[in-house]
């Protein structure tokens, strides 16, 4: 999917969205899983960049729903982890706000 650009990396939140929900509907909180999901999606330099600059408010929405499956309870990832997902989040929304403010 990372490969089929915007439209990809729309789909790829889109599953994000649907884990939470998953989370929320059924009590699903498997770390594993939002792990693998973070680590691959978020925190892995290439892809990040892929995402990002594919669709940066889908690869804002990635990340900002791996920061509400924390905040929700679903999964507890390491303060360093969280941290990273954090400064993502930031950053990504630091930039659509440039891009909206330019615009």
């Amino acid at each position: 999917m990372a490969a089929q650009g915007s439209g990809g990396a729309y789909e790829i939140s889109q599953r994000m969205t649907a884990l939470i929900g998953w989370g929320g509907t059924v009590d699903f909180q498997e770390g594993w899983v939002y792990d693998q999901a973070a680590d691959t999606y978020a925190l892995d330099a290439e892809m990040a960049e892929k995402l990002r600059q594919a669709n940066p408010e889908a690869f804002r929405n990635i990340v900002g729903r791996m920061l509400e499956a924390h905040g929700r309870g679903f999964w507890q990832p390491d303060s360093e982890k969280l941290e990273k997902l954090r400064k993502l989040y930031d950053l990504t929304d630091e930039e659509l706000e440039g891009v909206t403010g330019a615009g």
